[in-house]
């Protein structure tokens, strides 16, 4: 008897279980197949994304190519057509690679054409795609350097310590010193000393720490810092 009782539990189990995939197997059979369907329209979704952004990103290629090959003469009109294919791809593309990369084109042919404020804003929205890139960390030191070229002191400290503050920045020593020498701009001399000090204290064999060094004696010797 002990040994008839366990086998005929089991039998009951799967008698039930049985039963149980019998009566539902119609929608059950529905969500398995529901499943199979959103893996596979993932996959395509993927496929297809990737594919769009390479053809936008070699579309890109291209334009800024043909712009690096025109002639001198031909380059003020070449760039005002570039700007506009480029900002069309921008504009599609505002949310993913494409449209980073394009905004990108487009600060730089802003940049060179001395159109800072045109400039700035192309980085902050570059910038703004996907704070996370390591490109971050570039557009808003550009975005820095386009305010201080408009005299925008603020702006310009405010873009340098984001740019700062990225994962990615490769200007510390430099973005360091500039922000010590717009805060003196600014009368704040105690501020400047920290960037300075901090320069100073963590890259002790970097150029621009020599900079920050004679800026440091300077103040003091002005009686600004102690």
């Amino acid at each position: 008897m002990t040994n008839i009782q366990p086998v005929e539990e089991k039998k009951t189990f799967g008698d039930k279980f049985s039963l149980f995939l019998t009566k539902n197997r119609v929608w059950i059979l529905g969500i398995i197949i529901t499943l199979i369907i959103g893996a596979v329209v993932l996959a395509v979704v993927k496929v297809v994304s990737t594919e769009a952004h390479q053809k936008g990103l070699t579309e890109l290629d291209s334009i800024v190519y043909n712009l690096t090959k025109t002639e001198e003469a031909s380059l003020p009109a070449a760039k005002t057509e570039a700007l506009e294919k480029i900002t069309a791809l921008a504009d599609k593309n505002s949310s993913n690679i494409v449209g980073l990369r394009a905004q990108m084109a487009a600060a730089d042919i802003y940049f060179s054409n001395e159109n800072w404020s045109e400039a700035r804003d192309a980085w902050l929205k570059a910038a703004a795609i996907d704070e996370k890139a390591y490109t971050a960390s570039v557009c808003y030191y550009n975005a820095a350097v386009c305010s201080e070229e408009l005299n925008d002191t603020d702006s310009a400290i405010t873009y340098y310590e984001k740019a700062l503050a990225g994962e990615y920045c490769e200007f510390d020593t430099h973005i360091l010193f500039s922000l010590g020498r717009l805060l003196e701009s600014k009368s704040d001399f105690a501020g400047a000393a920290e960037k300075y000090n901090e320069l100073k204290n963590s890259y002790p064999n970097d150029p621009w720490t020599d900079l920050a060094q004679s800026r440091l004696i300077a103040l003091q010797s002005e009686n600004k810092i102690q």
